[in-house]
């Protein structure tokens, strides 16, 4: 998903030792974690289902069988809409940093907002929105499906974005660490305004549908095209 340099880059290229009919899809920039997401679920949209993991995770032995498995069966029986995977210690907040969806929940639930960017809180809007379904999602957690986040040694979940990307170049660390910063902020001001929250928690989501449908639904597609439906404006 990264544009074609960088470590990233490589240890994706290895994947094509190791399985057949392998396909990267590159970017012009680094994309947000919404559009990564909205891209994997895209990029065969004839399949019953499709998996996100990310880079900093790792399948412990037989694991990918058995999800698999578990996949193949709810794309046919509609038993799990949304798999999540057992993972080798507590990881509280890092929970949706890998997730099955079957094509059916994908058709019910629709794609991630990629307006938070470049990242955090698209879980936390991810299971709001699955709240307020119709009938809910189906949300499994695969037991016997596990996982292992961070280095072999850690028990304690630590986002990914807090590793140092140059531990030799303090000021560049320092920059984008308030970088990051600013836009945990910013995200976190967007989903509770887009959901009317009482707390900065996400608590006490006062809306059924984003904005208290206050604002026109935008689809991208053909420029020119405009409808009006009961939501609003739609431009398509």
């Amino acid at each position: 998903m990264s544009p074609p340099h960088g470590a990233i880059w490589y240890e994706v290229q290895h994947l094509k030792e190791y399985a057949d009919n392998v396909v990267i899809i590159t970017c012009e920039h680094t994309p947000s974690v919404a559009e990564g997401w909205n891209a994997v679920f895209q990029a065969f949209p004839d399949e019953a289902w499709g998996v996100y993991c990310a880079r900093d995770t790792a399948w412990m032995p037989g694991s990918l069988q058995k999800l698999a498995g578990h996949m193949w069966r709810a794309s046919n029986d509609s038993s799990i809409e949304v798999a999540l995977m057992n993972w080798t210690y507590p990881i509280g907040g890092g929970l949706y940093n890998s997730f099955g969806l079957t094509r059916a929940a994908i058709g019910r639930f629709g794609l991630f907002d990629e307006n938070i960017y470049p990242a955090f809180f698209e879980d936390n809007d991810f299971q709001i929105r699955q709240a307020r379904m119709q009938p809910q999602m189906r949300v499994q957690v695969l037991p016997d499906v596990i996982m292992q986040h961070g280095k072999r040694s850690e028990q304690s979940y630590r986002s990914g974005v807090h590793t140092s990307n140059d531990p030799n170049d303090e000021q560049r660390e320092k920059h984008m660490s308030s970088y990051w910063q600013q836009r945990v902020e910013i995200s976190k001001a967007y989903l509770i305004r887009k959901w009317g929250c009482k707390d900065r928690d996400f608590g006490g989501c006062q809306y059924q549908l984003p904005f208290n449908k206050s604002l026109p639904v935008w689809i991208t597609g053909p420029v020119g095209v405009v409808a009006r439906n009961a939501s609003g404006l739609w431009c398509i």
